[in-house]
C-alpha cells in the first residue's frame, strides 16, 4: 500500500496545478479582448468613415476605366467598320481584361465552312487589326514612331578630256531619318496632326540628306528636315502649313529631289466625280506657296551680294518664293487598270537668289544669315546657263514652268507565282520664261513593287531636261551627276525584297550633256555637250521601321 500511495500522489498533486494554469491563461485572455473592445467600438466613426470613402473612390474609377476600354473598343471596331468592303463579317473585339470562359465569344467570328467568301473576308478583318495592333505598339502616348536607314555605295566615273575633267569618285554614304506623327484631337481619325522628321545629311546641300563615310571619326549633323501641322477638317480638305515636301512631289526624279523640302503652306481639296469621262472618278486641286528667301533689305548697299544678282542698289530686295497651283484627275479603265492626268504651274518670284545662293559671295546672305549658321559652302546642285560663267543670274528671264503628267497602271501582272504591278509614267514642262533650251521630258516603265521578302521591282527611266527648263537646285542630283539639267540620261532600278523591312536597291545612270556654252547667247554651262559620258551606280540597302 505505502508503494502505491507515493507512486499516485504527484499524479493528483500535478493535474490541479495545469487545471489552475490553464483558468489563469483562459482569464488574462478574456480580460484582454475585454479591454480590446472599447478600443475598436470608439473607431467606427473615423475608420469606418474613411474606408467607405476609398471603396466609393474606387469604384468611380472603375467605372471610368470601364467606359474609356468600352469607347477605345467602339472606335477600334468603327475603324474596322469604315475600311471593311460591302459583305464582310462581323467583327467582335473582345476586351483583354474580360475572362476566358468556355462560353466567351472569339475575337473574330468565326465563319461557317460552306461560307468561303466570308471566312475570306474575316482574314482581311484579322490582317486589318493585327495593323492596327502593329500601329498602336509603336506609339506612346499618342506619338507615332517611324522611319528609315540607308547604306548607299555610290560610283561615279567619267574620263577626261579637253571639254571636262576626269570624275572618280568612289564613296560610302548613308541616311538616317526618324519621323514623329502625333494626332491633336483624335488618335484614330485625327483631324489636326502633327508631323517631324530628324535627319542626316549637309546643311547647304538641299537636294540630298545622304552623309558621306568622311570626315575620319567626327559626329555628323542631325536636323530637322520636315515640320508642319495638316489640318482636314473634311476627308476632302488638307491644309498644311510648316516645312514640308512640295504637293506636286512624286518621287519620279523629274520637278523634284526627294529630299527637297519647302517652307510654306499647301493646299488640297479632293472633288469626287460620278460619272466622268476617260472614267475619271476624282479630281484633286493643289496649290502650293512656298518662300524661299527672306533678304530683309529696304535699301540695298552698294556692296552686298544681292547686286550680283542684278539688284540696283538703294532698291528693296524682294523674297524669293515659289506659286505652285494645278490639279490631279484620277480615273478607272475597267477592273485592272487606272489612269491619271496631271497638270500645273510652277510661278517662281525673284529666282535669281536661288542662283546667288550657290555663290561664295552669296550664299552667306541668301542662307546663313536666315538661318542663323554659318554654313561651310555654297548651296549645291548648281546646273542652269547663267549669263556669265559661274555668275548669280540665270540666262533666262523668268522661270514659269508648265508642267503635265500622265500615268497608266495595271494593278498586277502575274508573273510566276506573284502579281506585280505594272504603270507608264509620262511628264513632260516647258518654261515659258525662256526663248531655247526650255523644255524637259521623261518616259518611265515599272514592274513590281517591294513589300515583302522576295519581292522585285524594275524601273526603266529616259530623261532629257534641257539648260532653262527646271530649276536645277530642285530637281534631282541622282539622275543628274554634277548637274541637274542639260542632260539626256538613260536609267534603270531593281529592287530587291530581303525582309519585310529590308530592301537591296540597284540604281544605274549613263548620263550625256546636251548643249554647248554659248558665250554670243549668253549662256554658259556649269557641264557642257562634248564631256564624256558619266557613269553613276548607286548600291544601297534600305531598311524601314
Amino acid at each position: 500500500m505505502c508503494f502505491t500511495f507515493v507512486t499516485l500522489e504527484p499524479v493528483r498533486t500535478a493535474l490541479p496545478i495545469r487545471l489552475a494554469r490553464r483558468v489563469v491563461l483562459l482569464a488574462a485572455g478574456c480580460c484582454l479582448l475585454l479591454c480590446q473592445r472599447p478600443a475598436v467600438a470608439e473607431e467606427p466613426a473615423g475608420g469606418l468613415l474613411e474606408l467607405q470613402r476609398q471603396v466609393a473612390r474606387q469604384k468611380t474609377e472603375i467605372e471610368e476605366l470601364k467606359a474609356a476600354v468600352a469607347e477605345q473598343r467602339a472606335m477600334l471596331e468603327r475603324l474596322l467598320g469604315a475600311a471593311r468592303p460591302a459583305g464582310l463579317a462581323a467583327v467582335t473585339v473582345t476586351p483583354s481584361y474580360a475572362p476566358a470562359t468556355a462560353s466567351a465569344q472569339p475575337a473574330f467570328a468565326a465563319a461557317p465552312p460552306a461560307a468561303p467568301a466570308q471566312s475570306a473576308a474575316t482574314a482581311v478583318s484579322a490582317a486589318q487589326l493585327a495593323k492596327e495592333t502593329e500601329r498602336v505598339a509603336r506609339s506612346l502616348g499618342g506619338f507615332q514612331f517611324s522611319g528609315d536607314f540607308r547604306y548607299r555605295l555610290d560610283l561615279q566615273l567619267r574620263s577626261a578630256n579637253d571639254v571636262a575633267p576626269a570624275l572618280q569618285n568612289a564613296r560610302g554614304r548613308y541616311r538616317v531619318r526618324l519621323n514623329i506623327d502625333k494626332g491633336l484631337d483624335s488618335p484614330v481619325d485625327p483631324r489636326l496632326k502633327f508631323h517631324l522628321q530628324l535627319s542626316t545629311g549637309p546643311y547647304q546641300v538641299q537636294t540630298t540628306n545622304d552623309q558621306d563615310f568622311a570626315g575620319l571619326a567626327a559626329k555628323h549633323p542631325f536636323s530637322v528636315a520636315e515640320a508642319y501641322i495638316n489640318y482636314s477638317p473634311t476627308p476632302r480638305i488638307s491644309l498644311r502649313g510648316g516645312r514640308s515636301e512640295e504637293v506636286f512631289a512624286d518621287n519620279m526624279k523629274f520637278l523634284w529631289d526627294d529630299d527637297v523640302r519647302f517652307n510654306g503652306f499647301h493646299q488640297i481639296v479632293t472633288i469626287p466625280v460620278t460619272s466622268g469621262a476617260l472614267g475619271i472618278n476624282k479630281v484633286e486641286f493643289r496649290s502650293g506657296e512656298y518662300i524661299l528667301s527672306n533678304p530683309n533689305i529696304t535699301a540695298l548697299a552698294a556692296n552686298s551680294p544681292y547686286t550680283a544678282a542684278g539688284y540696283i542698289p538703294g532698291q528693296k530686295v524682294r523674297t524669293a518664293k515659289l506659286f505652285h497651283p494645278g490639279a490631279i484627275l484620277t480615273g478607272s479603265l475597267g477592273p485592272r487598270w487606272s489612269h491619271y492626268f496631271q497638270g500645273d504651274l510652277s510661278l517662281y518670284h525673284n529666282p535669281n537668289q536661288i542662283q546667288l545662293a550657290s555663290t561664295a559671295a552669296g550664299f552667306p546672305a541668301v542662307m546663313s544669315t536666315p538661318i542663323g549658321v554659318q554654313l561651310p559652302a555654297p548651296a549645291g546642285a548648281a546646273g542652269n546657263a547663267t549669263l556669265t560663267p559661274g555668275g548669280a543670274m540665270y540666262s533666262a528671264r523668268h522661270y514659269q514652268i508648265a508642267h503635265g503628267a500622265y500615268r497608266l497602271e495595271r494593278k498586277s501582272v502575274r508573273v510566276g507565282n506573284r502579281e506585280m504591278p505594272l504603270w507608264f509614267d509620262f511628264q513632260a514642262s516647258r518654261n515659258a520664261g525662256a526663248s531655247k533650251l526650255r523644255d524637259a521630258f521623261m518616259a518611265s516603265a515599272n514592274l513590281g513593287s517591294v513589300k515583302r521578302s522576295g519581292d522585285l521591282r524594275f524601273l526603266y527611266q529616259f530623261a532629257l531636261k534641257d539648260a532653262n527648263s527646271l530649276i536645277s537646285q530642285f530637281t534631282d542630283d541622282d539622275l543628274g551627276t554634277g548637274t541637274g539639267v542639260n542632260l539626256a540620261v538613260h536609267a534603270l532600278r531593281v529592287d530587291l525584297g530581303l525582309t519585310r523591312y529590308l530592301q537591296w536597291q540597284n540604281l544605274f545612270f549613263i548620263q550625256t550633256e546636251r548643249r554647248p556654252t554659248s558665250p554670243s547667247e549668253q549662256m554658259y554651262m556649269v557641264l557642257q555637250r562634248g564631256a564624256n559620258p558619266t557613269f553613276r551606280f548607286l548600291g544601297q540597302l534600305a531598311f524601314t521601321f
